[in-house]
């Protein structure tokens, strides 16, 4: 029996890039290689990143305290300049110069870019009225990204972008890649990040339908500040995306691993889409 393929040729994967494989060097370089062997074998591929613990580390640098709120940044007017010079500069670069070198043509961009992405005053308590920075996506145009894509090569995109008419804002690289992955009509959106999965009693749950999800979040499963991250990944599957994975990339191989099913939690529209994982160990959350 042949190995099961992590993707098919043609296929268009969205990565969300966090976790280890983002903050740890080895990790990066071992996940960006296996990338480049996905595209190789004839994988459609668009990487979206963030770059929240080196912003914070500049902002501290020159004398910028970083704050949040419910878990998100308030990019002040002073930090913003900082945020764009390290998501758009120094990691949007090194992940563009490390794919290069694993032979992929790899084209860096930010939400500004070809106004892929737009943004819009964040709601509530989020606020626009203490000068806040931070936005959430308004509008995608996929027309730039296409187009790359088309030609062969790798779209690297930091979430940055403009509110109309020219403002610099600082988005959530997740909401971003969770906007991006239904408007280009993705198969697959992949979220690395620093939790093996939708953790049940320690373990990573396999998979999930959007009626055991829902489930999940009555029971108290799925809670605090995975219930908006399973929501969003619900809509992007409602929109036509055909898989959201969620997991970690520790080591190599992990990215196979991901994509069919073996680790992680692959989150589908219906039961019938659901991977063989009968034979799957528990994946146990490393602390």
């Amino acid at each position: 029996m042949q190995p099961r393929q992590p993707v098919a040729a043609g296929e268009l994967l969205v990565i969300k890039l966090g976790g280890a494989a983002a903050d740890h060097e080895p990790s990066l370089h071992a996940f960006l290689r296996e990338l480049a062997a996905l595209a190789a074998g004839g994988a459609r591929i668009v990487l979206v990143h963030g770059g929240g613990a080196e912003v914070s580390a500049l902002s501290r640098r020159v004398g910028l305290e970083p704050r949040f709120r419910d878990g998100v940044r308030i990019t002040s007017p002073e930090e913003m300049p900082y945020v764009d010079m390290v998501l758009c500069g120094a990691v949007n670069k090194r992940l563009v110069r490390i794919l290069g070198a694993a032979g992929l043509q790899a084209v860096g961009l930010s939400g500004s870019d070809g106004a892929m992405f737009t943004g819009a005053p964040l709601a509530g308590a989020g606020a626009d009225a203490d000068g806040n920075h931070t936005a959430t996506v308004a509008r995608v145009d996929t027309r730039l990204p296409r187009l790359l894509i088309e030609h062969g090569y790798v779209p690297v995109i930091a979430p940055t972008s403009v509110q109309p008419p020219a403002r610099a804002v600082n988005i959530n690289a997740d909401a971003v890649a969770l906007r991006l992955a239904p408007a280009l009509a993705a198969d697959r959106l992949l979220f690395l990040s620093d939790v093996p999965g939708i953790l049940k009693q320690g373990a990573a749950l396999a998979a999930l339908t959007p009626d055991q999800a829902a489930a999940e979040i009555a029971a108290g499963t799925i809670s605090g500040g995975m219930i908006p991250k399973v929501e969003a990944a619900l809509h992007a599957l409602a929109e036509g995306v055909r898989q959201v994975v969620i997991g970690q990339f520790r080591a190599p191989g992990d990215l196979a691993n991901l994509l069919t099913g073996a680790t992680g939690t692959t989150m589908l529209r219906h039961t019938h889409d659901l991977p063989d994982t009968a034979t799957r160990q528990p994946t146990q959350e490393v602390r």
